[in-house]
């Protein structure tokens, strides 16, 4: 089985089987990836919370016959301060599930992956979360080639998505 190592940024985790986690991570090499968290959600679990969304941190990631596995995790940054804070949180999941529905799985998107660092660094700073949010949808329309000057993007978005975002 051989194994890799990426750095990257935990989008959504969800149960999966008896005691483990899928987890959606975006790598600034490999794109989107889908992986398993091993035991994740036992009680004495050494990925537990290191895995969990707005994580960003160096994977050591094992390739499976269908699914990879998450081996090894060190955490980077957990931005915690966002979790402290209703509206950052807000937006923040709003940009990581920008990016989860705007990708597929094993779109390399180098651009996209230092963009949402970026964002989620930025908002952790205490900038106004509102005026962030249109700046990301505003550079995110622009690197998926768009962006309309003069049109809200949230209805641009919404129309390259074929999703009504106006709901997130």
């Amino acid at each position: 089985m051989p194994a890799y190592k990426t750095r990257a940024i935990s989008l959504k985790t969800r149960p999966f089987a008896e005691a483990d986690k899928m987890v959606t991570l975006f790598t600034r090499e490999y794109g989107k990836i889908r992986a398993i968290a091993k035991s994740a959600r036992r009680v004495p679990s050494r990925l537990g919370g290191r895995v969990e969304t707005f994580t960003y941190a160096d994977f050591y990631i094992a390739r499976g016959r269908s699914l990879d596995i998450i081996s090894q995790c060190e955490v980077m940054e957990s931005f915690q301060t966002l979790r402290n804070d209703g509206e950052s949180l807000r937006v923040g999941l709003y940009l990581l599930k920008l990016v989860d529905s705007g990708t597929s799985e094993g779109q390399h998107h180098p651009e996209l992956f230092d963009l949402l660092l970026k964002g989620l660094l930025t908002l952790k700073q205490k900038v106004d979360p509102q005026k962030l949010l249109l700046r990301f949808e505003k550079a995110f329309l622009r690197l998926e080639g768009i962006y309309r000057e003069g049109i809200e993007p949230r209805y641009v978005l919404s129309e390259h998505m074929g999703v009504d975002l106006r709901k997130w």
